[in-house]
């Protein structure tokens, strides 16, 4: 808690001066988890499923009602036999219930239940059931989240370093094309060479300009994602992408397939709703034979007289029972609703069907990805040494009057193609770890480098 305190309050005094905050992916993670809209929501959802699941057994406990009540008539009666008299009388009553009055029951009984048998007993299994999908709707929502968070961490991370790359090679073609510039004045070289050296120049100082922003663009978000003031100028703690290593070489497709299968939260999630559909179908099918239950007590003190009169006040106990079956539209309305239930019933079954096709895929397609990295990785480094070494002979044949300044322009384009490709294979095989330990209904922690 206290380190939770402590990366809020830096992130807020950031946000605040507008200065630049500097965060590491296990800091991102750790404020999703604290501060995403959509995590938040979901737990708000589980708070409701629980008090959606008291509520269902709360049915079996009474109502209390404790006051008091007085009538007042005066005028024609009709007496049971169809005569009319002329009365004047009053009563009172108090205690627990109200609207007590001649020899009917209070109208507003002291202690009274009414239960629906086929609710009380199968809402209550209904709502476990929906709480316990709540829950690993929350667990599955935290994955995304925090997969996102990852992913936005490692664009932000690649932006940074885009941008460096962009601006050193801006700063490489622009010397080049000064230095053929300078040759073509001095009759050394052709005025075509430095024009085309000019356009590369401009050309990288475009791809500045694009880097900036999806720089700004993956800064912003991140914010969003950690729910952060616009203001807070976000920088990676990484300067560069560091290949992790979350999997093994030679990881089981297969296994990773099963484990998946077995641990997604949304495996369980349609399940559970599956079986809180269950519950609910058996309540419409056994509701018309399962009876409908009230009971009610009343005590207290009654009283009254003719006129405004009191015969004085005694204590008075009304008790009264109830047990009846109801056909809603003559059994129609129970039927139509069955059929509801079961009709719900086949689409989460579908829905679960479909979620188990669609995480098998998401794995397989995430163990091609890293396979495919791991085969990329090391060629795209070598890549990257080749065109770096190339760009320094191009530079040591121009600084001995071996070579002109054009020679070396396709040399500083290739390092900053191959350095760009090396960040995007590095990325792609970061991510695609971590997509299969997501995958894998695993949570994202600080990884391990």
């Amino acid at each position: 808690m206290k380190t939770h305190l402590i990366t809020f309050t830096l992130v807020l005094a950031a946000a605040a001066h507008a200065e630049p905050l500097l965060i590491d992916l296990p800091t991102a993670l750790r404020l999703a988890d604290e501060k995403n809209t959509d995590l938040a929501i979901q737990v708000q959802q589980v708070e409701l499923a629980e008090f959606d699941k008291a509520a269902a057994w709360y049915q079996w406990l009474p109502t209390v009602r404790v006051g008091a009540s007085y009538g007042w008539q005066k005028g024609q009666l009709q007496e049971t036999d169809g005569t009319m008299t002329d009365v004047e009388r009053n009563s009172r009553y108090g205690g627990l219930g109200a609207g007590a009055s001649g020899s009917g029951m209070p109208l507003r009984p002291g202690l009274s239940a009414g239960v629906d048998l086929s609710a009380a007993i199968f809402g209550p299994l209904a709502a476990k059931q929906q709480f316990q999908a709540a829950m690993l709707g929350e667990e599955s929502v935290r994955l995304r989240v925090m997969l996102d968070v990852a992913s936005a961490y490692y664009e932000l991370v690649r932006a940074f370093r885009e941008l460096e790359i962009a601006e050193l090679s801006a700063e490489n073609s622009g010397a080049l094309a000064k230095q053929t510039a300078d040759f073509a004045a001095s009759g050394e070289g052709l005025q075509a060479d430095a024009e085309r050296a000019e356009v590369e120049s401009l050309i990288q100082q475009q791809r500045v300009e694009l880097a900036r922003e999806r720089k700004e663009g993956a800064a912003v978000q991140m914010a969003r994602l950690l729910r952060l003031d616009d203001a807070a100028q976000l920088t990676p703690a990484d300067s560069m992408i560091t290949p992790l290593a979350l999997m093994e070489a030679e990881a089981d497709l297969a296994d990773l397939v099963s484990r998946a299968l077995m641990n997604r939260p949304e495996v369980g999630q349609n399940r559970a709703i599956r079986a809180a559909g269950k519950a609910q179908l058996d309540q419409e099918r056994y509701g018309i034979f399962l009876p409908k239950v009230e009971v009610g007590y009343s005590y207290g003190s009654y009283g009254g007289g003719q006129g405004s009169g009191n015969s004085g006040d005694d204590e008075r106990h009304d008790v009264y029972g109830m047990l009846y079956w109801q056909f809603d539209s003559l059994g129609l309305r129970n039927r139509n609703n069955i059929k509801k239930q079961r009709a719900l019933m086949s689409k989460a079954k579908a829905m679960e069907e479909q979620a188990l096709v669609d995480i098998a895929a998401e794995v397989r397609m995430a163990y091609a990805q890293f396979s495919g990295a791991q085969r990329q990785l090391g060629l795209a480094k070598r890549a990257v040494d080749s065109a770096r070494k190339s760009y320094e002979l191009n530079n040591e044949r121009i600084f001995e009057n071996s070579g002109l300044p054009l020679e070396a322009l396709q040399s500083v384009k290739a390092l900053a193609e191959a350095e760009s490709l090396y960040l995007a294979v590095a990325t792609k095989y970061n991510m695609s770890q971590l997509r299969l330990v997501s995958a894998t209904g695993k949570g994202l922690s600080a990884p391990k480098e």
